[in-house]
């Protein structure tokens, strides 16, 4: 389980230790749970893999359970596709580096976990087709042997399907999760001190009117008014602020977007935007939710917005689509 935390067994185990969210961010007993969270987040940013911890005894290893929950909520908090994607990869490339050196029982049993069935060495070609990376020649169907559906690959071979497997995994389960607000408090100066780096390292992730399109229908409304020169209410300009921040549109460009106000004061507009984003406050301010927009009559839904209960869903979800 400590090798492996993204499994089902892993997450019950935690689930009947009854440990509470609030228990493990505070407790001084779970501080070595929480550094090693904090490592798990910096050696995915940096080298786009985990290194393996000493799990030497049982204590140890229950700091390492406890570690990737810690992690994985924030990667959330830090609200970066770019390092959710990193983080993803970097956790399957730990995993599956230890798969590497595993028998194949614990192969098959990993395997179970994305009911992919193992039949003496062979796996179904749908599975296959699921997780082979077929960019590269190699790995292309027709460079393989298929029996009655079934193809024949090496167990080192299989370690390699399930690391994609974990990555598509971990990656969507990061996809539809939220960070309690603790986590933004308690691992403020990390967090950003991560949104420098990535900032530092180019990840914009806005491009620009292109992506506009992709927004909520609240946020379009929000920036049609913002432009035409209505005077937009303060919960309105929050959203706003909070929403482009998150989307990483730079703060030039978010001040831009409020030039055409009828009060526009670029100092004190500046000011406001940069405590919002957390330049100068150290809050780094989280996108209200669908209710909460609801409840200020923001709330202008389409079809999608029905599925979705966050405004960063609605746009993540458009995005993937292309």
């Amino acid at each position: 389980m400590a090798k492996y935390p993204f499994i089902q067994e892993a997450k019950e185990w935690v689930k009947n230790e009854k440990i509470s969210i609030e228990e493990i961010l505070n407790d001084a007993v779970y501080e070595r749970a929480r550094i090693r969270a904090v490592e798990r987040v910096e050696e995915a940013m940096e080298h786009g893999i985990i290194n393996n911890a000493g799990c030497i005894n049982q204590t140890d290893c229950m700091m390492e359970i406890f570690s990737y929950p810690i992690a994985r909520m924030i990667v959330v908090s830090i609200e970066s596709d770019f390092l959710l994607r990193r983080y993803a990869l970097a956790e399957a490339k730990k995993a599956y580096e230890n798969l590497k050196n595993e028998n194949r029982e614990i192969i098959e049993y990993i395997a179970k976990e994305f009911a992919i069935e193992i039949k003496n060495g062979t796996i179904h070609f749908s599975d296959y087709l699921k997780y082979a990376p077929t960019w590269d020649i190699r790995w292309k169907l027709v460079n393989r042997i298929m029996n009655k559906g079934y193809i024949q690959l090496s167990y080192r071979e299989i370690t390699r399907l399930l690391q994609e497997a974990i990555r598509k995994k971990i990656q969507n389960e990061l996809f539809y999760m939220f960070s309690p607000p603790d986590v933004k408090k308690i691992f403020n100066e990390f967090i950003i001190k991560m949104k420098n780096k990535l900032a530092l390292k180019g990840d914009k992730k806005f491009e620009g009117e292109a992506s506009f399109k992709d927004f909520p229908p609240c946020i379009k409304n929000l920036i049609s008014a913002v432009k035409s020169g209505i005077n937009v209410p303060h919960v309105g300009r929050f959203t706003l602020v909070t929403f482009l921040n998150a989307i990483g549109m730079p703060l030039e460009e978010i001040l831009k977007i409020f030039s055409n106000s009828p009060d526009f004061n670029e100092e004190k507009t500046r000011y406001q935007i940069e405590h919002i984003t957390g330049r100068i406050s150290g809050t780094i301010y989280s996108v209200p939710k669908c209710s909460t927009i609801r409840t200020w009559g923001l709330c202008e839904p389409d079809e999608l917005c029905k599925k979705v209960n966050h405004p960063l869903f609605y746009y993540r979800i458009k995005r993937r689509k292309k």
